[in-house]
């Protein structure tokens, strides 16, 4: 089990000052700078990427990038921003935690542990093709009100307080009485009712009560004690006829499936493109449609800390190929750099489709070393569903 502490050269200093702390939870951490090769992230382990603009400009930026992907595609990845600098396109929209005012990362770096914690500790991802059931709350059943709830508990709790003190004095005055009547019944001539309440009356002029009282004020605590006897006896008795009637008449709690999108079949090719894009990509896909060829295309939109992941890589893995509709916005996109990352992953055959002119950067010309690419933009527009069918074909 190792957490890694991916960084820039520059930001040496502080990954150290994060490593004191996640070692202190029992963490054993390793400090990762891109400049060796180290183990791949596996389960039980956590990657955290301490995200400024100096690992923008490190020279070891695409291979800590790449290790980055791969652990927020296990579900390992924990991202600290430590200033205002902009992120590597792929990781710009991912949940962070914000490390930027140095005066108050001593906290920070508690809630770092905290996450890193939780990633460690969580189980294994399941497979992303087998749908997930949960229990649904019973529909003709619903919970009781938040007041009522409370109404309830306030009762039992002042029940639980008032009960022992009204049972005391009952109890005080049953044993006295007990007592005179033990006594009265010993000797030659034992005494009967008449002397019992001699008795009850001496015993209260003992402690100063005027004569007479007494038997009434012990009449009074033995009701009092026999009532609130049969109050306890009555409320367990209705709370168990009410168990035992909610037994009988909720019924079973249903297992639902969670909604999922459709996945690909494996003769489909999934499409990354960039929302700026849709006016274009969405026509020139239907066109292809209807030469017979199968797309996926995730027109919904999937937010990356959302489940984005599970979606995305299901579809991935299931489809047959990747094509990328290639413009300045989807070089810009941190969806579609995480989209060929997880092409590249599952081994999928690659289609760059250059829907614009535009320069792809270097993370991106290293996907696309190698692979035959479609200007379609320099082809007329009325030829180029047949042409994106014809590489596919050929990339096929």
């Amino acid at each position: 089990m190792t957490v890694f502490l991916a960084h820039a050269p520059a930001d040496r200093q502080t990954a150290e000052a994060l490593e004191r702390i996640i070692e202190r939870r029992g963490q054993f951490c390793e400090l990762d700078d891109g400049q060796t090769a180290l183990k791949p992230v596996g389960n039980g382990d956590a990657f955290v990427l301490l995200a400024s603009q100096a690992l923008t400009f490190a020279t070891a930026r695409l291979r800590l990038e790449q290790r980055a992907l791969d652990a927020w595609a296990q579900g390992k990845l924990v991202v600290v921003r430590l200033d205002h600098g902009i992120a590597p396109v792929g990781l710009r929209d991912l949940p962070a935690i914000d490390g930027t005012f140095e005066a108050a990362r001593e906290f920070k770096w508690n809630e770092v542990a905290d996450a890193v914690t939780k990633v460690v500790r969580a189980p294994p991802d399941a497979d992303a093709s087998e749908e997930e059931e949960h229990e649904g709350p019973p529909p003709s059943q619903p919970s009781a009100p938040p007041a009522e709830v409370d109404a309830k508990r306030r009762g039992v709790g002042l029940g639980a307080l008032f009960y022992p003190i009204l049972l005391l004095p009952g109890l005080l005055a049953i044993s006295a009485v007990v007592s005179i009547y033990l006594a009265n019944r010993v000797g030659p001539t034992p005494g009967g009712w008449r002397e019992l309440v001699s008795g009850i009356d001496s015993f209260g002029i003992r402690y100063g009560l005027p004569s007479g009282v007494t038997p009434w004020v012990f009449a009074f605590a033995i009701t009092l004690f026999l009532g609130v006897i049969a109050l306890i006896v009555f409320g367990l008795v209705n709370r168990s006829g009410a168990r035992d009637d909610g037994l009988r008449r909720t019924p079973p709690r249903p297992r639902t499936r969670r909604p999922r999108r459709s996945t690909p079949s494996a003769d489909a090719v999934f499409v990354s493109y960039a929302r700026a894009n849709d006016m274009t990509v969405l026509p020139l896909v239907e066109a292809a449609k209807r030469a017979g060829r199968k797309f996926w295309l995730d027109q919904q939109g999937v937010n990356a800390g959302d489940g984005w992941a599970g979606e995305i890589v299901r579809a991935i893995k299931a489809a047959g190929g990747v094509v990328v509709m290639c413009s300045q916005a989807a070089f810009e996109s941190d969806h579609v750099k995480r989209e060929i990352y997880l092409a590249d992953r599952y081994k999928k055959k690659l289609v760059p489709v250059f829907i614009e002119f535009a320069e792809p950067p270097e993370d991106f010309e290293y996907f696309f070393a190698g692979v035959q690419q479609l200007n379609l933009y320099e082809t007329p527009e009325e030829e180029r569903s047949d042409a994106l069918v014809r590489i596919l074909g050929a990339a096929a």
